[in-house]
């Protein structure tokens, strides 16, 4: 079944990793923070104290790094719920619709092929009406679906930004 595309279980494992490379970005930000930080110290020569200003803004790209990190795999765990949902929903439907003697080809319910029945007009109807339901529900879930799809890429775009941003900070 191609209506639904993508694996829940990879983007999932995605997210986790991510989530994952958040946290151990944010404690080995902290460990250069504390070298950096030493109060042995007391008067830095001039290498020392241009790097203490330069740490500044290497804090705030990692902890803006390790933030983006989670946030993005936090939002891929939930697509892969998401995901998940929806195939199962959309299989549930398919299945039904079988049934119902149709078939699903490319996202679009039509009367199966072969001998169905009866030539009988009422229990043709009944079918369409069947059909009808089945199309506008299958429409709702893979509409539902693609906001997700749209809300998850917005999402990744707007960390890109925040992401570049910080790198061009560091370049300067």
């Amino acid at each position: 079944m191609t209506l639904v595309a993508g694996d829940p279980a990879s983007c999932s494992r995605v997210g986790g990793s991510l989530r994952q490379l958040a946290t151990a970005l944010r404690s080995s930000g902290r460990a250069v923070h504390g070298a950096m930080a030493d109060p042995d110290l007391q008067r830095p020569g001039t290498v020392v104290a241009r790097a203490r200003r330069r740490l500044t803004g290497l804090d705030e790209a990692a902890a803006a790094a390790s933030d983006e990190l989670d946030r993005v795999g936090a939002a891929l765990q939930d697509h892969a719920a998401d995901l998940a949902e929806a195939l199962a929903d959309v299989r549930a439907l398919v299945a039904r619709a079988e049934a119902a003697g149709l078939r699903e080809t490319d996202g679009r319910l039509a009367p199966a092929w072969g001998v169905t029945g009866l030539a009988d007009a009422p229990a043709d109807a009944g079918r369409d009406v069947q059909r009808e339901s089945l199309q506008a529900e299958l429409d709702r879930l893979l509409a539902v679906l693609a906001a997700r799809r749209r809300r998850l890429a917005a999402g990744m775009a707007a960390s890109g930004s925040v992401l570049a941003d910080h790198a061009r900070a560091l370049r300067r």
